[in-house]
């Protein structure tokens, strides 16, 4: 199920939302989060805003109105994209 919902993210170019990855997958929202929160951890997914951009990069992710209003939206990392290591 793992791969089902990497590949469904793969396809979207601007992410989706929890609500919508759950209906996609015809699933619980609380089971797609905690795979989704997985896949981030992993460096699979990212977590990005509503406006597009990485909701992990700012610092004030807990007073964001626009996120608060609209949630977060989720996408597969790019197969070009490679994280550096920490040592």
């Amino acid at each position: 199920m793992l791969a089902q919902l990497v590949s469904l993210l793969e396809t979207q170019e601007n992410g989706l939302s929890l609500s919508e990855i759950s209906r996609a997958m015809n699933a619980q929202s609380s089971a797609v989060l905690s795979m989704i929160s997985l896949l981030v951890q992993k460096g699979k997914l990212i977590e990005i805003g509503p406006d597009g951009k990485c909701c992990t990069t700012c610092g004030y992710e807990s007073e964001c109105n626009l996120l608060a209003a609209r949630g977060k939206r989720y996408m597969a990392v790019p197969q070009n994209h490679y994280r550096l290591s920490h040592y």
